[in-house]
C-alpha cells in the first residue's frame, strides 16, 4: 500500500512531463530547478497542505487550472527536473511512473 501522498505525486509528475516540460528550454528547466530547491531549504514543499502563488512561477503559470501550487506539486516537479538534468542520477524518485499504454487509433 502506497503512503497517501504518492498518488498526487505520481499525478503531478504526469503532468510536468506531459503539459509542461516540453514546453521548456533546457535554460529554464535548471533556472526553475535551482528556484524550487532555494523555495525548499526556506518552506517545507514535501506537504499536501502548503501553497505556493501562480505567480511566484511564471515557468508553470501558463500550464496551470489554480491559483496556487501546492507543496506536493513543487516537489513533484523539481524531482521530475532533477531526473531530467542529472540523467545518471541512480537517486530513485520518491514515487513509481505512471503506467504508460499506446492509444489504438480510432478510424
Amino acid at each position: 500500500m502506497f503512503e497517501p501522498r504518492v498518488f498526487p505525486l505520481m499525478m503531478y509528475a504526469e503532468w510536468y512531463k506531459e503539459d509542461v516540460s516540453p514546453n521548456l528550454t533546457k535554460k529554464q528547466k535548471i533556472k526553475l530547478l535551482k528556484k524550487i530547491s532555494d523555495t525548499s531549504l526556506r518552506r517545507d514543499i514535501t506537504s499536501p497542505n502548503v501553497k505556493f502563488s501562480k505567480k511566484d512561477y511564471p515557468e508553470l503559470a501558463p500550464f496551470m487550472h489554480t491559483e496556487d501550487l501546492s507543496g506536493l506539486q513543487l516537489y513533484a516537479v523539481m524531482t521530475e527536473l532533477f531526473h531530467e538534468v542529472h540523467l545518471k542520477s541512480k537517486i530513485p524518485k520518491p514515487y513509481p511512473s505512471m503506467p504508460r499504454k499506446k492509444l489504438k487509433k480510432v478510424v
